[in-house]
């Protein structure tokens, strides 16, 4: 399915990201003679042997509390706007009302370099603002961290180092509906196109046709875009015209994922969900009993794809058999309300849904038939929810 790709931009990235990957690794020859700090080293953080999964919301009326899964113990961090939308990276939780946008440090992360990862823990807080508000995005890569308002078509790109430092410095600054990090570039949906900018903003290649750009998600298969008939991935190969099946009027218009996996999932309108394959370029639709309020893909073994249905109930489809056209599908009772938000984070193991009224997080065994493996209770209502550290 594979439509049309744009190879100098693939060059420039593919050149980009070798270049960016050897002058990170301290064991490239010569790094031994320019620092001391050993491989990994993030100034601030400690290093684990595990991930540090927490749990951080904020209350309808801007209180922000954070739950170590591992120990059960939380703590409150400072209060922020009274979030009327919300968006994670896995570490960074913003939230926006109508004037600007708040980043919280939820302080716990995980990097992963393909062949191995490293897992952090540090202080949480509340970073600072930036003066825009509305319906937010945040997309990450080790070195920038990008926030966009797709309904006022403004977006900027942030150095992650000052972040984790507790500073907001902006780097880039763009008209786009979707702005990813991508490598040491970035991937701009906007005006009908993808686009990919370097460092300084400006254009890598040629514009790719993407009518109606909306939703945007980084995989370690490449950088993704929903269009109106499709999406575009731009890989170290270039960039992609990825069609929908001929017909198709529900297109997804955003995409979640585990983190770094090149499977991704968006909603499918009235009727199940879509998945993407980053890597194989290919759409496949999973259908579902009810209308689906939220959907993420985990992308493992058996291809479960984890989502909220109209009834507030947790719906897990394995999909790893290729023969079958709807996958294995088990359900919870309802667990959540069934209007609002649907606030649903997974990593490699559990996935974690929140009800906005009683402040009860369910973590799901998803592997297991959907199993309520236990309940969470935060002790408030929730507006904005995030697992970080995966």
């Amino acid at each position: 399915m594979n439509h049309r790709s744009t190879p100098a931009v693939g060059a420039a990235l593919g050149l980009t990201l070798l270049l960016a990957a050897c002058s990170t690794d301290p064991a490239t020859p010569g790094a031994a003679a320019t620092t001391d700090r050993p491989h990994g080293y993030v100034e601030g953080a400690r290093e684990a042997r595990e991930p540090q999964l927490r749990l951080l919301a904020v209350d309808p009326d801007g209180r922000t509390t954070i739950r170590d899964l591992l120990t059960g113990e939380s703590s409150a961090l400072d209060t922020v706007d009274a979030p009327t939308h919300a968006a994670t990276d896995g570490r960074f939780l913003v939230t926006s009302d109508d004037d600007r946008t708040t980043i919280t440090d939820g302080g716990a992360w995980t990097v992963d370099h393909g062949d191995h990862t490293h897992y952090y823990a540090a202080e949480p807080r509340v970073v600072g603002h930036v003066d825009r508000g509305g319906a937010v995005d945040v997309h990450s890569s080790e070195t920038t961290t990008t926030l966009t308002w797709p309904d006022r078509s403004e977006a900027v790109a942030l150095d992650r180092e000052s972040l984790g430092q507790g500073e907001v410095e902006e780097v880039l600054r763009v008209e786009a509906s979707v702005l990813l990090p991508f490598g040491d570039r970035f991937v701009v949906g906007a005006d009908d196109t993808v686009t990919i900018l370097d460092r300084g903003g400006r254009a890598v290649g040629d514009a790719v046709s993407c009518s109606e750009p909306a939703g945007g998600i980084v995989t370690r298969a490449g950088a993704v875009v929903g269009c109106s008939d499709g999406a575009v991935v731009v890989d170290e190969a270039g960039a992609t015209t990825v069609p929908l099946p001929d017909g198709t009027t529900d297109r997804p218009t955003s995409f979640a994922a585990r983190a770094g996996r090149p499977t991704v999932a968006g909603v499918a309108g009235n009727g199940g969900a879509w998945l993407l394959d980053a890597r194989e370029h290919s759409w496949r639709h999973v259908a579902s009993e009810r209308p689906l309020r939220a959907v993420t893909a985990v992308d493992d073994a058996d291809g479960h794809v984890v989502a909220v249905d109209d009834t507030g109930r947790v719906v897990v489809v394995a999909t790893a058999d290729p023969t079958s056209t709807s996958g294995r599908t088990a359900t919870t009772d309802p667990l959540v309300t069934a209007d609002g938000p649907a606030l649903l984070q997974v990593d490699a193991q559990r996935a974690y849904v929140a009800d906005p009224t009683t402040g009860s997080v369910h973590e799901i065994d998803f592997a297991d038939d959907a199993r309520v493996a236990r309940t969470i209770a935060l002790g408030h209502p929730v507006a904005a929810f995030a697992e970080v550290g995966r």
